[in-house]
């Protein structure tokens, strides 16, 4: 066992030391981590709905919902939340991603039974009247109007509908245009009864205070709700193989141009996608990496690289993201990308390297739990995602026992030029006269 992962070892059995977890009869998952570092709480509930769950003509509702579940119940009208926190000085917000829609407080200890009482009444009590659903419709438009005006946002919208012919992954958060115009309040009442109820959801808390504490709050103001399951569509396995390059060019009104290039690749389900982060930080991570040393050091050709892999539920994309000096240095650019991911499939990677990149893996791990906040959100995500948070644990594991046989394996299987998508940012011609 080498040195880096028995120091691991070390420093996560204490933390799981420190979770402690339980299920209310309704059907609410709750983890909650001890930290008793500071005086202060990360209450944290999320719900499983997201982009993931809209169908055709409704994408964008959960993010809607998520705007409108701040403005009213019944213990609080519109602006009442933040002031309410505010006045106890905490900090909140809410957000929503492909699979669940996150809302948090970081509040002192002192005062965290505030944060139970007002999501206990965004889980149970929302009200959504006619005039605050058309003042915040105008907020949601707004924000997707400012999408529209954005050629880097496009050019990713643009790209992941490419990349995705059928999976929910090809629709924005926000959703596109023309269904975000066309929302209404009846749709967003009727998505807030399907998805906000306890059996829908779990519940992170994390800081300075006793699990038996927690057990009997969190009893006492989410007990009484009515549970009910959820059914969940899995779209897995819905997207058709990709049987040849795809490739979009886009010009908007930028200075300069980006190159983005995408391979699917596997979801959690499969027992090789952890090495597709690996893969990834091998080609991309850092001024060490190889694509960074080819494209920015070596050739001078770009002035950022970067290259990750999406680690989805579902199967997702590894992106290798660049930025070129010019237009017309993208071909020199390309032809070196591919041979470097050529490269990738007939030689094997270098111990040098696979240590270097798990180091940085690993070390990423640590420090993603040195703030309580990021903590819960791992909890929460790894619980939603996989099934349990003791995944983000057992991945450290996974990361550390890869080989290079399985990232050659790996990039043999999965980045070949049939399974190949490109999109291209480039400045508006210029019109002649």
């Amino acid at each position: 066992m080498s040195p880096l992962l028995v120091f691991l070892f070390a420093i996560s059995e204490p933390i799981e030391s420190r979770i402690y977890e339980f299920q209310l009869k309704n059907g609410l998952h709750v983890m909650h981590y001890v930290d008793t570092s500071a005086p202060v709480v990360s209450f944290n509930v999320y719900y499983r709905v997201g982009s993931y769950d809209e169908q055709p003509g409704h994408t964008g509702i959960s993010h809607m919902l998520e705007h409108m579940s701040f403005k009213h119940t019944d213990i609080y009208k519109p602006g009442d939340f933040d002031r309410i926190l505010d006045s106890v000085g905490a900090i909140n917000n809410g957000f929503t991603s492909t699979y669940y829609t996150g809302y948090y407080e970081n509040i002192a200890r002192d005062h965290w039974e505030v944060a139970l009482k007002l999501e206990a009444a965004r889980m149970a009590k929302c009200i959504f009247l006619d005039s605050e659903f058309v003042t915040e419709h105008q907020v949601v438009a707004e924000e997707r109007r400012l999408g529209d005006n954005r050629p880097t946002s496009i050019l990713w919208e643009q790209f992941e509908a490419t990349a995705f012919l059928a999976h929910p992954h090809r629709n924005p958060t926000i959703g596109w245009s023309d269904d975000v115009a066309n929302f209404t309040v009846a749709k967003v009442r009727e998505w807030y009864r399907r998805y906000y109820n306890p059996a829908n959801a779990v519940i992170v808390v994390a800081g300075a205070l006793q699990p038996e504490e927690v057990k009997a709050k969190i009893e006492k103001y989410f007990g009484r709700l009515k549970g009910v399951p959820v059914y969940r569509t899995d779209y897995y396995n819905i997207e058709p193989s990709l049987i040849g390059e795809r490739r979009i060019t886009l010009h908007k009104r930028v200075s300069v141009p980006s190159l983005l290039i995408g391979f699917p690749t596997p979801g959690i389900r499969d027992s090789l996608y952890f090495v597709g982060d690996v893969v990834a930080a091998i080609l991309g991570a850092g001024r060490n990496s190889r694509l960074y040393k080819t494209l920015v050091t070596d050739s001078g050709l770009a002035t950022a690289v970067s290259v990750w892999n999406s680690m989805e539920r579902d199967p997702g994309v590894m992106i290798i993201s660049v930025t070129p000096k010019s237009e017309s240095l993208i071909p020199r650019i390309e032809n070196l990308i591919y041979a470097e991911l050529k490269r990738m499939t007939k030689e094997p990677a270098t111990e040098r390297e696979l240590t270097r990149v798990k180091n940085q893996a690993l070390a990423n791990y640590i420090f993603a739990r040195d703030d309580i906040s990021d903590i819960a959100w791992l909890l929460a995500t790894s619980q939603i995602t996989t099934g349990s948070w003791r995944h983000f644990i057992q991945q450290m594991d996974m990361v550390e026992k890869t080989t290079v046989d399985q990232v050659q394996g790996f990039c043999q299987r999965y980045i070949n030029p049939e399974r190949r998508v490109v999109g291209i940012l480039l400045p508006e011609k210029k019109e002649t006269k």
